[in-house]
């Protein structure tokens, strides 16, 4: 892959073009990264509201019919459904569970589990369980 910035002056806005043979999983995921990078969500904490950055998002919980954004100093409540998060989140993250979605950059360690599952340890040293259900999915985006 080859990288050109051109600078312009007269440019209002940044523009991006991508040439390539055909569109393969890699121009794919390079897309959903850069469209993602717009993205912003915003979660309450204590009666008050915050932008917050996916990237910054270790993972992603359904708790009684509440969605919560967990990051390495704070948890706080998001409105949109895990299934909403799915289609609006960058190619970092994945369904690991029925109640999870995980930053796959913010994994520190993988571990197999009973029943074909997998135990994920997160930068923060947190501890989830993908089920085995999605463990194949992991597997594949890390290239295991």
């Amino acid at each position: 892959m080859r990288i050109t910035i051109q600078e312009n002056e007269q440019q209002d806005d940044i523009e991006i073009v991508i040439h390539c043979r055909r569109t393969d999983e890699q121009v794919s995921r390079l897309v959903a990264t850069l469209s993602g990078m717009e993205k912003r969500l915003t979660g309450t904490k204590d009666g008050r509201t915050y932008v917050l950055d996916p990237a910054a998002v270790l993972y992603f919980e359904s708790v009684d019919k509440k969605t919560f954004a967990y990051t390495e100093s704070e948890v706080l409540e998001v409105a949109p459904r895990l299934y909403e998060l799915e289609e609006r989140l960058p190619r970092d993250f994945f369904r690991a569970s029925k109640s999870a979605i995980i930053n796959i950059t913010k994994i520190q360690s993988i571990f197999p589990d009973f029943g074909g599952r997998l135990e994920v340890t997160l930068i923060s040293g947190e501890k989830l369980i993908v089920s085995r259900q999605y463990a194949a999915d992991l597997k594949t985006r890390l290239e295991l």
